[in-house]
């Protein structure tokens, strides 16, 4: 019986690690501890694949995600969401995902991708 109920326990455990969230943009925007959004992992998958990202304008991305984390114009019209960001023992990150979009010359979205960064 102590047996069955130690294998629940760590089935419960295993399957939590890595819970999907369908998107929702109340919960994309709100910042947890330090500027993390601690909900946008687990929406990413849904939001890639449920949401047509491609050919928005620059406007109805920002009505979808709110003001990008990152923007720079000079390098193709980039347009970037941190995702998860993990520390290690002092301020630097050792880990960062990211959602990067690329935008056209007329500012519409012509690409995205999940970007990852470990140290």
């Amino acid at each position: 019986m102590m047996k069955s109920f130690r294998i629940f326990l760590a089935s419960i455990f295993l399957l939590s690690c890595n819970i999907e969230a369908r998107f929702d943009k109340v919960k994309w925007h709100q910042p947890g501890d330090l500027g993390i959004y601690p909900h946008r992992k687990s929406m990413l998958k849904d939001l890639t694949r449920n949401y047509r990202l491609t050919g928005l304008s620059y406007r109805q991305l920002i009505d979808l995600l709110g003001k990008p984390d990152r923007y720079n114009a000079k390098e193709s019209e980039l347009v970037e969401y941190n995702i998860e960001t993990e520390y290690g023992n002092d301020i630097d990150p050792v880990y960062v995902k990211s959602l990067e979009l690329k935008l056209t010359q007329d500012s519409t979205v012509e690409s995205f991708i999940v970007k990852e960064w470990k140290k």
